[in-house]
């Protein structure tokens, strides 16, 4: 079958979204499909032995590249040839959306929580925004569309409830993890060596905190709870944020500097987690949380918050240590003190779970849900 594989931004280099995507078109390739990738923004004109075009849109402003990419990609690749469209975007009449970030609309209520007014104000009078939320539901309300994959049922019944999705349309399907990648967990000099470069000894506890958008994924609250967190607990922030200063401020304001290590952008993430006790995401919005699965393939318990998609994927031992509240910061302490109190095992455990969710096994879904899609189009006609 050729499939027109639809975002607005072509990167298999990238994480989150861009990851996703490769590996759904490196798979249904694989299986025997014509993939081909359509872009807004492309770094190349194939991939893979796959075909690679870029779209005829705007790339300033934002607001009217996602406009224009909405409109005209899928009715681009159906005149190229397309038998069925995949969206990882924001389109109309695909006939199967992957939903990752979860609904816009959603993300823009959730950020009540975190933005500032001003930012709140700008944004509700901004066009990009606008445009997104204006995409998305002309695509997830197109009488084309026969099935969404969401990528958390967190998300999918979201999606069911603000979009009047019939439930039988939404699928679920959680992304993968490399877990050789993470193979460092077991690796003790590893552990000693970064450790002792941030001065934390062996009868410490480390706790990890990765992402970019430090807000949405908790960071603030996570670091009011520090002063309630055990002692000899250090927390160690890897990512970027434009707000970094006002939680390195927070920090010295809660007198814990000493024990909030902030390191910037870092690509050395498998390191620092085989060095952590704690993987931590407590976020107050969180469709999936890569993060999450990745801590469980290094080994490590994770705190995480039932705010996030990615809580589903935990092993039924770790759900009394899910943050039902992550706006309070005592209830982050509570679950926090528990993980780093529980028994090593636990760590076992959870690699054992992340060994569910292999992008092998994410590729192997996707294809069989296309095979479904497939054999009702062919049972329609």
């Amino acid at each position: 079958m050729r499939i027109g594989m639809l975002v607005r931004r072509f990167d298999p280099a990238g994480g989150g979204t861009e990851r996703d995507f490769a590996s759904s078109a490196r798979c249904l390739s694989r299986v025997g499909h014509e993939v081909r990738i359509y872009a807004a923004r492309a770094h190349a004109e194939s991939w893979q032995d796959m075909t690679v075009r870029r779209l005829p849109v705007p790339v300033f402003p934002r607001s009217l590249q996602v406009l224009g990419f909405g409109l005209l990609a899928d009715r681009f690749a159906r005149r190229d040839g397309a038998e069925l469209t995949i969206s990882f975007g924001r389109t109309v009449d695909s006939d199967l959306i992957r939903c990752e970030g979860g609904a816009h609309a959603a993300y823009l209520e959730a950020a009540r929580q975190w933005e500032s007014r001003a930012t709140l104000a700008a944004r509700s009078l901004s066009p990009y925004h606008a445009a997104q939320c204006r995409m998305e539901a002309s695509g997830f309300r197109s009488s084309r569309l026969k099935m969404v994959i969401a990528i958390s049922r967190l998300v999918g019944d979201d999606l069911e409830r603000r979009f009047a999705i019939p439930h039988s349309k939404i699928k679920v399907l959680y992304n993968g993890v490399d877990c050789e990648r993470f193979q460092n967990a077991a690796n003790p000099t590893v552990r000693e060596e970064v450790r002792g470069r941030f001065g934390i000894g062996p009868s410490d506890r480390m706790v990890l905190f990765i992402g970019h958008g430090f807000g949405r994924k908790g960071l603030g609250k996570l670091i009011e709870a520090w002063p309630m967190a055990d002692a000899n607990a250090y927390l160690i922030v890897a990512g970027e944020d434009h707000g970094s200063a006002f939680y390195r401020r927070m920090a010295q304001r809660l007198g814990i500097e000493g024990r909030v290590i902030f390191l910037g952008k870092r690509n050395d993430i498998s390191n620092l987690l085989a060095a952590a006790d704690v993987a931590a995401l407590p976020s107050l919005f969180e469709a999936f949380g890569n993060v999450v699965l990745e801590g469980m393939a290094a080994g490590l318990p994770v705190l995480t918050s039932a705010r996030c998609g990615a809580a589903e994927v935990l092993p039924a031992q770790m759900k009394p240590f899910v943050v039902q509240n992550p706006m309070d910061p005592a209830d982050i302490a509570r679950c926090l003190n528990a993980l780093l109190a529980a028994p090593r095992e636990l760590g076992a455990i959870m690699r054992a779970a992340a060994q569910q969710y292999t992008w092998e096994h994410f590729g192997d879904r996707m294809a069989a849900l296309i095979a479904q899609i497939a054999g009702s189009r062919r049972d329609s006609t």
